[in-house]
């Protein structure tokens, strides 16, 4: 399961990955002068920032991931266990026969 956690925080951070892609395209296709464009580029103080976000994101990703594997695991003991009840009635209920009917 916890191949599962790394999966998922992985394919975020590719996502992440292509987005910063996309906007450094956007970056580099924008009608800059040059000198406008590497300063803005030179400054790594955006790339740092932007790599902080992707970090956290993935990470509260992760945490709701966790919590709702949690909550799908409890919702399913619950059903089980209601199951199984069930189960357990009727087989009780066939151990005593057939009811007489009512007059």
């Amino acid at each position: 399961m916890a191949s599962d956690r790394n999966d998922a925080g992985g394919y975020l951070g590719w996502f992440f990955l292509g987005g910063l892609i996309g906007a450094a395209a956007g970056l580099l296709l924008a009608p800059k002068t040059g000198r406008e464009t590497r300063e803005l580029l030179g400054s790594s103080d955006f790339a740092r920032r932007a790599q902080a976000v992707a970090t956290e994101a993935q990470g509260r990703a992760g945490e709701l991931l966790d919590k709702s594997r949690e909550l799908f695991e409890e919702q399913t003991q619950r059903l089980m266990t209601a199951f199984e009840a069930g189960k357990d009635a009727m087989r009780d209920e066939m151990r005593k026969g057939p009811t007489p009917p009512r007059a």
